[in-house]
């Protein structure tokens, strides 16, 4: 994973609603791709909007992930300001 094409990383924690959704959420930056269209016969140019999401069984191993990737993650992003 490309870190410095991470735009956000969140938890989502919902208690009390069934089902209970544990969620580790990572999205990238927009990519930009030339798609060919068969319709038309042209190349045309997409946006993605990436996202990974990694449902867990519990709040805090949820939490702990999340705390371990925003470390990593700022970690990288200072070692890059730093050069």
């Amino acid at each position: 994973m490309e870190l410095e094409k991470i735009k956000a990383v969140s938890h989502n924690d919902y208690h009390g609603v069934k089902p209970e959704t544990n969620q580790l959420k990572i999205e990238f930056k927009a990519r930009k791709e030339y798609v060919f269209n068969p319709g038309t016969k042209e190349w045309e140019m997409e946006v993605f909007n990436d996202i990974i999401v990694a449902d867990y069984p519990d709040s805090d191993t949820a939490v702990e992930n999340y705390f371990e990737i925003m470390k990593i993650w700022e970690e990288a992003l200072d070692s890059r300001k730093n050069k």
